[in-house]
């Protein structure tokens, strides 16, 4: 088993040994909203480790795609904004967000004008019926 196997499992049973008592507190309503953010944090760390842990056993893949960068990006969007709500985030997270969004902008712009524009009508649509 890897180093990055062995951390995963780890931060597994971590999580595993609190589901019981948070799973009492938030059915009964007594977990205080820092504990409940601490336990989120703790999740995301995990997710993070799973997400590591995926990659590396994936083999290389093709160059990538514009879909491929958009979605990546979108992905880490998604996990900033999380933790962003919770008060997890730190800000090397948001420096990383901000240089793939930078990045993602100058692709997205190369792009933009190598994209066919679509074909031109000849009949303008019709509207919508009432």
């Amino acid at each position: 088993m890897n180093r990055q196997t062995a951390e995963l499992v780890r931060a597994l049973a971590g999580v595993n040994n609190h589901v019981p008592q948070v799973s009492r507190e938030l059915l009964t309503g007594t977990m205080p909203p820092e504990r409940e953010r601490a336990f989120a944090a703790l999740l995301m760390e995990l997710a993070d480790v799973m997400v590591a842990h995926a990659s590396d056993q994936e083999e290389p893949a093709a160059p990538v795609t514009l879909a491929d960068r958009v979605g990546v990006t979108g992905r880490k969007l998604v996990a900033v904004s999380a933790r962003l709500r919770t008060d997890t985030a730190t800000g090397d997270q948001l420096h990383e967000v901000a240089r793939l969004l930078v990045a993602l902008a100058e692709v997205l712009d190369l792009y933009a004008d190598k994209l066919p524009s679509p074909p031109a009508s000849a009949d303008p649509p019709e509207p919508p019926g009432p």
